[in-house]
């Protein structure tokens, strides 16, 4: 028992120091002491400063409890703790805890940061803050305000809560949770996150990392607003300095205007040089009236303009377009999409209904959704297969092919043009010969996409060969080559099956192109735009 005391003894000793320690030293220019329920209190007016550890405090009144070691102060509030200043009109501090609590017009202050609320708690050991009813904080880069919110001075972190909104330098982004590193000014969100920036670009997102200092900002599943479209993706990232945005994962670019849409696995917006690329069997997809055309390729690269005439999607290699009515290969394509012509470079080839076009360049011109004109350009071949699986060929330097409710009802050929077209009965059942023609220019007509008549000019040589004397040297003309089995599906849109191409480029191995499209290696990945269009080959 003796000993259990002694120990007691020692304690109490050991502690004694510990507990004057934690009494709060006051001093004032007016003292007054009073007995309130068995406690003693100490009123304090005028210059009143009272001291703890490292923590002073000034103000013009206060009220102190000595058996609760707590201050009560009034009016010109400022504390110092170290590299801490905290100013208010209220304050209760509890000297065992030392915790502070600050009402009124409070600024919390350390290095280039202030907090502007009037309502915190603030514990001087940890140097945690809390707010609740409403804060801001700023600092030499950024703004934050929301509805509540904790800073760790000693961790340099802050996290905020309800209706948070940091204004940057060059952007501001809305949120309802964020976590900012107030030395690296690294601000990281979890949750629904809208950005703002100064050019009207806007960024929405499920979270994200936004590095403020050097305008850099990772995003989860999120999407990028511009002028003209709107890219989204499973992670975006974007360098507001250099004004470049990343997207991957399920991309898609979707276009304000013009029914127009994008997907692929990887893209990346360059607002400085305005343009996108869409990378991962990059699909364009366009919804027309009562069709959808579809256009695939490794590559397409979607140009800004403030231009409506310039704005265009240049798609390289490998192109597969397809619509229910026209399906098409080629090498490189440009799409202008405010008067809807299209150049297909790299020997394309097209095929519409029964009809296969083929040439070194074709452009197509598309109006109310519908197919009107297409030009082809050198080593231009037309075949069609009539009722009686017969190949009706038309062959030339160059051709134009008009269309009318996308149906192809007339052809005319400038130069070097040739013809073979079988000859049937009424009922388009017998076959009654073959006539071939041989002429500079001519002129088709067809009717539900036969051949129906043929219009020669220029000392035109022919004749019309009879059904028995019809032999494979004499039915087909130079450079036949009738590729249906290449023709592509929807299905072949989004799996971009290699045969096709492959097959098609041994078609066409042999042939000089007449024009060259912006192909992967002619054109820079990091500057589309510096590569300059085709200009339409001479006739």
């Amino acid at each position: 028992m003796i000993r259990f005391a002694f120990i007691l003894f020692l304690i109490f000793i050991a502690g004694v120091p510990v507990l004057a320690q934690k009494k709060i030293k006051y001093d004032a220019d007016t003292l007054r002491n009073e007995r309130r329920k068995s406690e003693n209190v100490q009123f304090l007016w005028y210059h009143v400063i009272f001291q703890q550890e490292t923590t002073t405090v000034t103000n013009d009144s206060s009220v102190y409890y000595r058996g609760q070691n707590l201050m009560e102060s009034f009016r010109h509030i400022r504390i110092v703790d170290d590299s801490t200043t905290i100013t208010a009109d209220r304050l209760t501090y509890d000297g065992n805890s030392r915790t502070a609590s600050l009402r009124q017009h409070v600024i919390y202050a350390k290095g280039d940061r202030r907090l502007y609320t009037d309502h915190l708690d603030y514990n001087m050991v940890t140097e945690v803050g809390e707010y609740s009813r409403g804060g801001k904080l700023i600092d030499s880069t950024n703004t934050l305000t929301s509805k509540s919110g904790f800073f760790y001075g000693k961790q340099n972190i802050a996290v905020f809560w309800t209706n948070v909104v940091l204004v940057s330098p060059d952007f501001t982004l809305k949120t309802d949770t964020l976590r900012y590193n107030t030395l690296t000014k690294v601000a990281y969100t979890d949750g629904p996150t809208e950005i703002t920036n100064q050019d009207g670009t806007e960024l929405l997102s499920q979270g994200g990392v936004f590095r403020t200092i050097i305008d850099q900002s990772q995003f989860i599943d999120g999407h990028i607003e511009t002028t003209d479209y709107i890219l989204e993706g499973k992670e975006l990232f974007f360098d507001d300095l250099k004004k470049y945005y990343k997207s991957e994962g399920d991309v898609i670019l979707t276009y304000k205007s013009n029914d127009l849409i994008i997907t692929g696995q990887e893209a990346y917006y360059d607002k400085q040089k305005g343009y996108s690329k869409i990378y991962g069997n990059a699909v364009m997809k366009r919804v027309m009236e009562a069709d959808t055309f579809y256009m695939a390729a490794d590559t397409l690269v979607a140009i800004e303009s403030e231009y409506d005439s310039v704005k265009r999607v240049l798609a390289y290699p490998d192109i597969r377009i397809f619509r229910s009515n026209l399906q098409g290969l080629a090498d490189s394509v440009a799409y202008f999409l405010h008067d809807s012509l299209i150049y297909m470079y790299g020997t394309p080839i097209l095929w519409t209904l029964d009809n296969q076009i083929a040439a070194d360049t074709i452009e197509m011109e598309m109006a109310e959704n519908e197919i009107k004109k297409m030009v082809l350009h050198q080593n231009s071949f037309l075949i069609s297969q009539d009722t009686m699986k017969h190949f009706n060929q038309v062959k030339g330097r160059n051709m134009t092919a008009f269309f009318d409710n996308n149906d192809l009802y007339r052809i005319e050929v400038d130069g070097n043009g040739e013809t073979i077209f079988y000859l049937l009965d009424e009922g388009d059942s017998v076959l009654l010969g073959m006539n071939r023609l041989l002429c500079s220019d001519m002129a088709i007509r067809f009717k539900n996409n036969q051949i129906s008549t043929i219009t020669v000019f220029k000392m035109p040589e022919g004749k019309i060969i009879p059904p028995h004397e019809l032999e494979p040297s004499v039915e087909r003309l130079d450079g036949f080559n009738w590729q249906d089995s290449i023709r592509p599906t929807l299905e072949d849109i989004y799996t971009k099956p290699e045969n096709l191409h492959q097959r098609h480029k041994t078609r066409t191995a042999s042939r000089t192109p007449g024009g060259a499209g912006p192909s992967r290696s002619q054109t820079p990945k990091d500057n589309p735009t510096t590569q300059a269009l085709p200009k339409k080959p001479k006739g």
